[in-house]
């Protein structure tokens, strides 16, 4: 195994409290036609890959920044990564790769501060990857079958990390988590069709991508049969090539992207509810 620095932290703080109750129970929606079915093996993997390289261009002007770091916007006094750092302690990870881009030190300052009690490793990327080839970074850091992969703009209602831990890979090497999505006008209607047929992860019947993945540690390592260029997105590119080698799934809880205003304002507003 190829050694790698990392960064070890001593304790934790306490997660955020949820948005509403705990529900556990996912759906398998690969049975899309009608026989979903609720999943309760056993997924061992302590190892968090955090998609954290943004560059925030569509939050800028409504914060009136030019270089704002997402995942270090703050919320109710603290910034964003500790909420989600906070779930990931809470739900045994054991093993924190970030992605940070451009942006990698000031986040790797920011989380030597919050003192958790993970191992963390901040990949470098030299020249512009993408949030999917910004995945071949993380190559030499991978010592399980199988990893959680997460944006690190978007909050969970419910510990998304704890919630992974029920469900099955089966024999595919992917597995996309979605959420129900009302405003279904612009979306294709592949009700008929096998999840692997689903267009791309915004165009699906009724569901939508919430930002959290497992993928099988090959898929990293056998990055070159896919062909990918190097400058490369997670969702738009990577999702077409192992679409075919995944399942979809969807359990309910609320997520919040605040990459954008509406979105940062909701935030706002449900961490202010909470800590009322």
């Amino acid at each position: 195994m190829t050694s790698v620095p990392c960064l070890l932290v001593k304790k934790g703080r306490s997660v955020p409290p949820p948005i509403k109750p705990m529900r556990y129970g996912i759906l398998d929606l690969n049975t899309i036609e009608g026989n979903a079915t609720l999943v309760n093996s056993e997924l061992e993997s302590k190892t968090l890959v955090l998609l954290a390289g943004g560059m925030a261009s569509r939050l800028n002007s409504f914060l009136n920044s030019e270089s704002h770091v997402k995942c270090l916007s703050e919320f109710s006094g603290r910034v964003f990564l500790d909420y989600l750092l906070a779930q990931a302690n809470a739900a045994g990870i054991e093993q924190v790769i970030i992605l940070g881009g451009p942006n990698r030190e000031i986040i790797e300052n920011a989380v030597r501060k919050l003192n958790y009690p993970m191992r963390f490793s901040f990949p470098e990327e030299k020249v512009r990857l993408g949030t999917g080839g910004a995945l071949t970074l993380i190559a030499p850091y991978l010592q399980e079958k199988y990893f959680i992969l997460s944006n690190a703009d978007t909050y969970f209602s419910e510990n998304p990390f704890e919630l992974v831990k029920s469900q099955s890979m089966g024999n595919k090497d992917a597995v996309f988590y979605m959420r129900t999505f009302v405003h279904t006008s612009s979306f294709h209607e592949i009700s008929k069709q096998e999840a692997y047929a689903w267009p791309d992860l915004y165009q699906t019947p009724s569901y939508i991508y919430t930002g959290l993945s497992v993928l099988s540690s090959e898929i990293v390592r056998n990055w070159h049969s896919f062909d990918l260029p190097v400058f490369c997105s997670y969702e738009k590119d990577v999702f077409d090539k192992i679409k075919a080698r995944a399942k979809f799934t969807a359990y309910p809880f609320d997520e919040i992207d605040f990459g954008t205003e509406s979105g940062f304002k909701h935030l706002q507003g449900t961490f202010k509810k909470a800590a009322v």
